[in-house]
């Protein structure tokens, strides 16, 4: 699903002069489209295409209802399909937005995870 407008005849500009994995990617995987992560179920969209054939994307609050908001490299492009923008109503935002409050969630979520796995 298209999640906003942008000047397709410029990215292919821009496209064209990239090395040809890049330009498989961006034609595939267009930065103005919303994608879900088979792995996770995140609603996700392209911030940038890697020459190792894998995408960073961006993980928001705008289409998912997260603990917070994150941009996730090394996505491989057979874990994305494209998808439609969340149903009206739909539970969205992220509950952290503070950097040290990600942070302390973040150390809090891998002590828990240490005491599960012992």
């Amino acid at each position: 699903m298209i999640r906003c407008e942008f000047d397709e005849s410029r990215f292919d500009d821009w496209l064209s002069g990239r090395p040809g994995v890049i330009q498989d990617l961006g034609r595939r995987f267009r930065p103005n489209r919303l994608y879900k992560m088979a792995s996770t179920g995140h609603r996700v969209y392209p911030l940038s295409y890697s020459e190792d054939g894998t995408l960073t994307v961006a993980v928001t609050g705008e289409y998912n209802l997260l603990a917070f908001g994150r941009e996730v490299f090394g996505i491989k492009p057979e874990d994305l399909e494209e998808c439609d923008l969340p149903e009206s109503g739909e539970p969205l935002g992220v509950a952290l937005e503070e950097r040290e409050d990600v942070e302390l969630f973040i150390r809090a979520e891998r002590k828990r995870a240490a005491c599960v796995r012992t």
